[in-house]
């Protein structure tokens, strides 16, 4: 039963009388699972594309409700019914604070189920020698906990680590389980450095100095990444972490650089639109996955059909 004393709701259709929307998590990144907050007082208005709450309570528990919105942002509830806002200054960003810079060799291994998938599927699958994989894992730092999960490190241009991305995979290369970060663990340790805020930036970026005429290819995940870059070495690949990880601000690094974008098919329109806001970058977006089921990615095709090489 819908209760109408609140202005701010979750979405719903008994609301609303429109057809639900899910979007894609902004914590979690995982698409068809996040409920925005709408006006129920201006037409059922969404708020701001960050109010809303994820399906995955137990993984991911992402819920930034209209409160606690208007507090961080309090111009906002002055203003929103009008339409011509002017959003105040931002602050400056703090000073970036990275994590401990050995970290990626204490975590250091190849000791994964991704590990295991990678040597007895996919290199088999694309003629792919142990040799050249294990050539990527150093590339890239790839490394893995006790547990066998693997840790995607997050390593800037300047060689500072932002974070790692840990996550479980089964046998068949499925994702399966919690994903987590490294800072996460180290905040649950009381072991975050003082001031550390989580900035993230592309995954691979720290190989550009070492590429410096290779063509860009940025992918969405990280594993298709690594199986891309074992495939394809002419070129240097780059993964965002999740649907909503491509940004002007992440690609501010690659000016100068030439790029190609591989959207999922489903997000074509959403990167295109990133693309036309950065300057200083030539770039292509890649269209052929479109073709394909919703969250088909190069990996997924190339381990079934060969795919083009970007031209470089």
């Amino acid at each position: 039963m819908i209760d109408n004393k609140y202005r701010y709701q979750l979405e719903d259709p008994r609301l609303t009388g429109r057809r639900k929307q899910k979007f894609t998590c902004p914590r979690c990144g995982r698409k068809h699972c996040f409920v925005r907050y709408v006006d129920t007082q201006d037409q059922c208005r969404y708020l701001d594309p960050s109010v809303g709450r994820c399906d995955h309570e137990q993984s991911c528990q992402y819920h930034y409700r209209p409160a606690d919105f208007f507090h961080d942002n309090p111009w906002m509830e002055t203003n929103w019914r009008h339409a011509t806002i002017t959003p105040p200054k931002p602050k400056p960003a703090p000073p970036l604070v990275p994590l401990d810079k050995d970290l990626p060799a204490i975590y250091h291994s190849p000791r994964s189920t991704f590990w295991q998938w990678l040597t007895t599927n996919v290199a088999p699958r694309l003629a792919i020698s142990r040799q050249r994989l294990l050539e990527v894992y150093e590339d890239y730092c790839i490394g893995a906990t006790i547990q066998g999960d693997v840790v995607f490190w997050q390593i800037d241009h300047e060689q500072r680590v932002r974070t790692g991305h840990i996550m479980q995979y089964a046998p068949d290369g499925h994702r399966r389980g919690r994903n987590n970060w490294i800072h996460s663990y180290l905040m649950q340790q009381g072991k975050l450095p003082e001031g550390f805020c989580l900035r993230q930036c592309l995954y691979g970026l720290h190989l550009l100095s070492r590429y410096p005429d290779r063509r860009v290819c940025i992918v969405e995940s990280e594993k298709t990444a690594v199986i891309m870059a074992a495939a394809y070495p002419q070129h240097l690949w780059m993964a965002t972490g999740g649907s909503s990880g491509l940004s002007a601000e992440k690609l501010r690094p690659l000016q100068g650089r030439r790029i190609t974008v591989f959207p999922d098919s489903g997000i074509l329109t959403k990167w295109t639109a990133v693309m036309k806001q950065t300057t200083g970058i030539q770039y292509t977006v890649d269209t052929q996955m479109e073709a394909y089921p919703p969250n088909t990615d190069l990996a997924d095709l190339l381990l079934t059909q060969p795919v083009a090489s970007p031209k470089s």
